[in-house]
């Protein structure tokens, strides 16, 4: 009777192991590109590149979908439940880029301050850079310096983050820098995170 309740046992934690369907969990990795709505579902998804409502006036993206590597997803998470006691919520404006959607933005802007060369790609051709900015709980649209994509130096992020027109931005770059992310100089709204990971030019 001893060796049956043993052996129960053992029988008992394989299927816990493979969900008892006989199948394992797919191993999961810092580096897998995961849905960011799955991660985060109270974040708006917007991505500009996906509708002709951004500064190429061109659909880019085949899909709507914002991808991020699965460390970076965890990062961003941090920062979303910050930013709920501030009852405000993430709008997310561009996630992974495949490179080569980074190589036709470089034909129209090969200015390096703004579009990274395709040559040594962007933060966002690896899935570790974001674009955000902020939302009330509700959905509704708060105050933010600049719009998307704003090529001027009112998107500086020393001017950005000023004054009474900078209090939103702040409390993202806050909430951001906390999580482990690092923003752009030249845009308020980008944020990279820490980590080493490979360009990509898997679609979306």
């Amino acid at each position: 009777m001893q060796r049956i309740a043993i052996a129960l046992v053992v029988l008992c934690g394989l299927a816990a192991a493979d969900g008892g369907g006989g199948k394992k969990k797919p191993v999961e990795h810092d580096d897998d590109l995961v849905d960011v709505a799955k991660v985060i579902p109270d974040a708006v998804i917007d991505l500009r590149y996906a509708t002709a409502d951004n500064f190429t006036k061109r659909v880019l993206y085949a899909s709507g979908t914002c991808k991020l590597r699965r460390a970076v997803a965890a990062r961003l998470a941090v920062a979303a439940e910050a930013l709920r006691k501030d009852r405000r919520r993430l709008l997310l404006w561009d996630c992974y880029r495949p490179l080569s959607v980074q190589k036709q933005l470089w034909k129209l802007v090969p200015d390096p301050r703004y579009v990274a060369d395709p040559k040594t790609g962007s933060r966002h051709n690896a899935g570790a850079s974001v674009d955000v900015a902020l939302v009330a709980e509700d959905g509704s649209a708060v105050t933010l310096p600049t719009k998307h994509d704003d090529f001027s130096a009112a998107a500086h992020r020393d001017r950005a983050l000023a004054g009474a027109h900078g209090a939103e931005a702040r409390r993202l770059d806050a909430a951001m820098s906390a999580a482990g992310f690092r923003g752009l100089a030249t845009e308020w709204w980008h944020f990279d995170a820490p980590g080493r990971f490979a360009l990509s030019d898997e679609p979306l």
